[in-house]
């Protein structure tokens, strides 16, 4: 068999591919889009005395801008695959073998740049929660920071593929998987301290809220999409390119919509300051039938979304990632 033989069919499941999983890119930039203006809309209206977040702002808008990119580019990659180029299949998968190198590699940086905004945004908060306590974000941080060196690396690995697309792809596979992986560890570990800071703040009240039950849930729920995405895509990815296009579709859009999707709904009103976690011990006020308990200073700001339990016993949620 030929090497052109060798890689058209190589490549014929990539280009199968490429056309519906474009499709379900866009389908999801166009969510991404309602939920981001929806989260502009809560920022700069529901905010109340909190004001206006600046650094919230310019995170959660650049990565709405590298996810869009992202779908934008696969678009018009598929534009030029099959109508510019698509007179044959030959010619079609050879455009898609070797595109040029500045919209072969505009996607991968999108989507490394995009990760990692989002990985710092969740380990800062991490940070935050934890009373800016650095021994406590070691874990995520290093495999944020030694992720982007292998994802740029992976990026130098793709330059190398598209100049020669009869060599083998293997070796930015790899440093793409083992990126992934990384991600996936820092996503998993910084959750799961959110959540159990969450945890203990609410055994240290002498009534368990609600309120921290639904923050609680507000953080899986944002973060299980993207870790569900991240666990098809990378043992996708290690079966070969076609494979993971609909997962990689998915995780460059889910990127940012998780942490858009938790600044939308504190914004909204479910969560609270940053220095209401500051401090060994929390004071939670019940307000019901005349009477409150509380627990140690320092006292713990509880604002926005007044609910009722079954006994009628009001308290009051929680405010602000």
């Amino acid at each position: 068999m030929s090497s052109e033989s060798a890689l058209i069919d190589a490549f014929r499941p990539l280009r199968a591919a490429l056309i519906p999983a474009a499709y379900v890119e866009l389908v999801f930039n166009g969510l991404y889009s309602g939920l981001y203006i929806m989260t502009l809309y809560a920022l700069t209206f529901k905010r109340g005395t909190h004001g206006f977040n600046w650094g919230i702002f310019l995170a959660l808008t650049s990565m709405y801008i590298l996810s869009s990119i992202h779908a934008i580019n696969g678009a018009v990659l598929v534009r030029f695959a099959f109508v510019e180029h698509g007179d044959t299949i030959e010619s079609s998968i050879a455009y898609i073998a070797q595109p040029s190198l500045p919209r072969s590699l505009l996607g991968a940086i999108a989507l490394t740049i995009n990760t990692m905004i989002a990985d710092f945004v969740l380990i800062w908060r991490c940070w935050t929660m934890w009373n800016r306590n650095w021994k406590i974000i070691t874990l995520p941080l290093t495999c944020t920071l030694v992720g982007a060196g292998l994802g740029f690396r992976s990026i130098a690995a793709q330059v190398a593929f598209v100049h020669d697309p009869l060599s083998s792809p293997t070796t930015y596979i790899n440093f793409g998987n083992a990126y992934f992986g990384l991600i996936l560890a820092t996503t998993t570990s910084a959750t799961f301290l959110i959540i159990f800071r969450i945890y203990m703040m609410s055994q240290k009240s002498t009534r368990k809220s609600m309120g921290y039950g639904r923050v609680i849930e507000m953080v899986v729920e944002s973060a299980a999409l993207y870790l569900v995405a991240l666990v098809v895509y990378i043992p996708l990815s290690v079966q070969g390119l076609a494979n993971v296009a609909y997962p990689q579709a998915l995780v460059a859009q889910l990127t940012g919509m998780a942490p858009t999707l938790l600044v939308a709904r504190v914004a909204f009103g479910l969560s609270r300051p940053d220095t209401t976690w500051q401090g060994e011990s929390t004071k939670i006020a019940f307000r019901g039938n005349g009477h409150s308990t509380s627990e140690q200073p320092s006292t713990i700001v509880l604002s926005s979304v007044s609910r009722s339990d079954h006994s009628g016993t009001k308290f009051e949620a929680i405010h602000d990632v």
